[in-house]
């Protein structure tokens, strides 16, 4: 492999001092360097080797759990290889499906396309050439992969699906981006997917049928272990955990998809009559608004776990409590994952009519799967945002804007629905 890591070395000095790249050229003579190099022939035994990129964040992951066991299933013989992000690291090595687990930063959102080329490069060079793989999957959805899809292409892969760079184009007509051109080499096959299927979930069991593989089953999985499930135990003890323990997601990806705490605690405090256990969970940024909330909730009403758990151990306090009420965020899909009764918040207003909801509704794309929930969304779209067609989730405020027209009420209203026609054995903790 010398060979190709001086080819790719001799490109990359040319793009940092040309600051550029002609694709034709790049292609065609890295085709010829990955055959001369013993890459990209057939696989005459049959398909030994897989590599699964997705490279995002926590509830992206979470419902690719179930994308992943499907690909183990058609493949049961192949050595299997799962790249992703350092975030969901912790999740995903106990991945039961995989042979292994590799991480890699994309950093798809900061610095030049020489920047991703050597990161790109190093990582393959480094630990993804010397396994020879027969078939890349990149079941990313959305805009700004291309870092994920370049590094599918310096793999070596012979054979490399994905969605493309802007699989909304089938949505909203072809695109006009130059960067489109990149997907017929990146790609051995791009696969569209059809406007009635719009949820994220289903993309990545689409993509397999696409391809004439089969799909089993469609449900998604948390992965923790024992050590995991003793450690929030342990937790809820220690807290003091009583009656029925709902986890408690406060924060989101974006301030505009933040209920204000304000809000939060008129409902919180309404259900805190109840015999419940707020438990709540999330990253450092949440500490602020948790602290809080557990302050201004009555005694004993909350456990305050933000920024003191593992990813494993948040899964598994999911595992082992009752309910999920809060924003739409990876703990959320931890839940629907979990099989858990949801009540969600979403920024989009429920007259935000679009054509595309496949594209711009995270309502649509990205509802909690296969659980039961209530998902409560405002009324109507404020100010500015209800002229605006073709933003992702349609509030275009960066603070919590449309999302601050849900009422309370209705937060207290659909806790009592979801507890009214569900079953729960909260048990002992």
């Amino acid at each position: 492999m010398e060979q190709l890591k001086k080819f790719f070395d001799g490109e990359l000095a040319a793009v940092k001092a040309n600051g550029k790249i002609e694709l034709n050229e790049f292609f065609g003579r890295g085709e010829t360097v990955f055959r001369n190099s013993g890459f990209r022939e057939n696989y005459p035994d049959g398909v030994t080797s897989v590599l699964i990129m997705r490279t995002d964040v926590l509830g992206d992951h979470i419902i690719t759990t179930g994308f992943i066991r499907e690909v183990r299933r058609n493949f049961p013989k192949a050595h299997i290889t799962l790249v992703v992000s350092p975030i969901v690291k912790q999740i995903a090595e106990l991945c039961p499906y995989v042979n292994e687990v590799l991480t890699y930063d994309a950093n798809y959102l900061r610095g030049s396309f020489a920047d991703m080329f050597e990161s790109a490069l190093n990582f393959c060079a480094t630990l993804l050439w010397e396994r020879h793989f027969d078939v890349a999957f990149c079941p990313q959805w959305g805009s700004e992969n291309l870092s994920t899809l370049f590094t599918a292409y310096l793999s070596g892969a012979k054979a490399r699906y994905g969605f493309g760079q802007f699989p909304g184009d089938a949505w909203i007509g072809k695109s006009t981006n130059p960067l489109a051109v990149l997907d017929n080499y990146l790609l051995t096959r791009k696969i569209i997917t059809p406007r009635s299927v719009l949820s994220e979930a289903d993309k990545n069991f689409f993509l397999l049928k696409a391809l004439g593989y089969t799909v089993a089953d469609k449900s998604m999985e948390l992965w923790f272990n024992t050590k995991d499930e003793f450690a929030a135990r342990q937790m809820l003890s220690a807290g003091k955990a009583h009656g029925r323990k709902i986890i408690l997601g406060l924060g989101a990806g974006s301030p505009n998809r933040k209920y204000p705490v304000e809000q939060w605690l008129i409902a919180l405090n309404e259900i805190a009559k109840d015999d419940v256990t707020f438990i709540i969970v999330g990253g450092n940024n949440e500490m602020l608004d948790a602290t809080t909330v557990t302050n201004r909730l009555p005694p004993a009403k909350a456990i305050n776990l933000a920024g003191r758990t593992t990813l494993r151990q948040t899964a598994a306090l999911v595992s082992v409590s009752d309910m999920y009420i809060g924003n739409v965020t990876g703990v959320m899909h931890m839940a629907a994952a979990a099989r858990k009764p949801i009540l969600t918040i979403y920024h989009e207003a429920k007259d935000k009519l679009t054509d595309a909801p496949g594209l711009f509704s995270e309502y649509t794309r990205f509802a909690a799967w296969q659980a039961p929930t209530i998902a409560l969304r405002p009324e109507k779209a404020l100010d500015e945002c209800a002229e605006n067609h073709l933003s992702y989730g349609g509030c275009i405020r960066s603070y919590a804007h449309c999302i601050a027209a849900v009422p309370p009420q209705e937060i207290i209203d659909g806790y009592k629905m979801l507890t009214e026609n569900f079953v729960f054995h909260t048990g002992n903790a």
